[in-house]
């Protein structure tokens, strides 16, 4: 059980019991979740507008998350409320990030974004991420305004942190045309350079899309030790798919395929039609497989039987179909069908991108350029 530190000399005692309370908190959230049951007193409204030169401040304490569902939620979140309502900027990033990982509160996410506002303007760079995040995204408690986040962002990144350029890379990812994806993936690949685990995961599943795996399974370890739990379980599926054996692949197809799955059964039809997988080739097999996938929604395996009875006998058996069509048709199967829409492995999970770009925002850390000059925004 930790002691309380008397406040050192000349430090007023409200300011110290404050910090006291800061840690406390730290300490305490752990994963939970939870709403606080208290009254709030909220912050004025501060418009979506640029930033006006206001000085880079740093935070005096370590952040923790607010998501404390204990019997001192409300002695806590008050204590900083009143502290962010003194001017500490640091309490502003704690209070914004309380509402925005408890989106059932509310006017959860006008509150975080009010929060974030004034932080930002006080100077704290955590808080010109997060207020620059909600500006650039829809239904993130006002109105978008992406001229705005992205001048905020900017400023973040000239404050040096790593996160603001993920953000922004989300933000460019927004608009379509190939120059802005263009813009997205560079400004992506720079986060991940220097370090963000975010990015890192992000990037990683691109490569996996891109058939990368072995720079994809090296980025998700860099991001997971980290601490990033996404990155960890991309990790793991991809470690999960390299031990499953022939037989464990087929037998797990079976069963879905007997389950209904048309995915499933499509894919089985594959492994009979081009005689892989651990099975012999069938072409008797592979139709009447064709079939029940066509027969459970598959849209390929209904294209795919429109080609093979192209050419066989009007009784459409399986008796009557051209052999060496079949040879042929079986060398097409992964243009015509792996690469489709129905995705190139049902059984495998998908990779699974950050799911919130502002995930441990409060603990952040940044390293400003060496330079002479402050900061100034685009």
């Amino acid at each position: 059980m930790s002691t309380a530190r008397l406040p050192p000399q000349g430090v007023p005692a409200d300011r110290a019991r404050r910090t006291a309370l800061r840690w406390t908190l730290a300490a305490c959230c752990a994963a939970a979740t939870g709403a606080a049951q208290a009254v709030i007193q909220l912050p004025s409204a501060q418009p979506a507008s640029a930033p006006q030169g206001s000085a880079v401040r740093t935070p005096q304490t370590p952040g923790g998350s607010l998501r404390l569902p204990s019997a001192n939620t409300e002695q806590v979140l008050n204590s900083l409320i009143e502290a962010a309502n003194d001017g500490d900027a640091d309490a502003m990033v704690q209070v914004g990030m309380y509402y925005h990982t408890n989106p059932g509160l509310p006017q959860a996410a006008a509150t975080a974004r009010r929060w974030w506002g004034r932080a930002a303007q006080a100077g704290d760079v955590r808080g010109m991420a997060g207020f620059g995040y909600l500006l650039g995204v829809d239904n993130a408690g006002g109105m978008r305004d992406l001229s705005a986040a992205r001048e905020w962002l900017h400023k973040a990144r000239a404050a040096g942190l790593v996160r603001a350029t993920y953000i922004e890379s989300l933000l460019e990812g927004q608009i379509t045309g190939p120059r802005k994806l263009r813009d997205a993936r560079r400004l992506l690949e720079q986060a991940a350079q220097d370090g963000d685990p975010l990015a890192m995961n992000d990037l990683a599943v691109a490569w996996e899309l891109d058939g990368s795996l072995e720079r994809a399974r090296e980025m998700y370890v860099l991001a997971a030790a980290q601490g990033y739990g996404v990155a960890r379980a991309n990790y793991l599926r991809l470690e999960r798919q390299n031990r499953s054996s022939e037989s464990a692949t087929l037998a797990r197809l079976r069963t879905l395929s007997d389950d209904g799955n048309a995915d499933a059964t499509l894919q089985l039809a594959q492994l009979y039609h081009q005689g892989k997988g651990g099975v012999q080739r069938d072409f008797a097999q592979a139709i009447q497989l064709y079939r029940r996938a066509a027969d459970a929604g598959s849209r390929s395996a209904r294209e795919f039987l429109a080609l093979v009875f192209s050419r066989s006998s009007r009784d459409n058996s399986a008796r009557g179909v051209d052999a060496a069509w079949m040879e042929e048709l079986a060398t097409r199967i992964n243009a015509r069908t792996d690469s489709g829409k129905e995705g190139r492995d049902m059984l495998s999970d998908r990779p699974r991108r950050s799911e919130d770009p502002l995930w441990n925002l409060t603990s952040l850390r940044w390293t400003p350029p060496v330079t002479d000059d402050s900061a100034t925004p685009p």
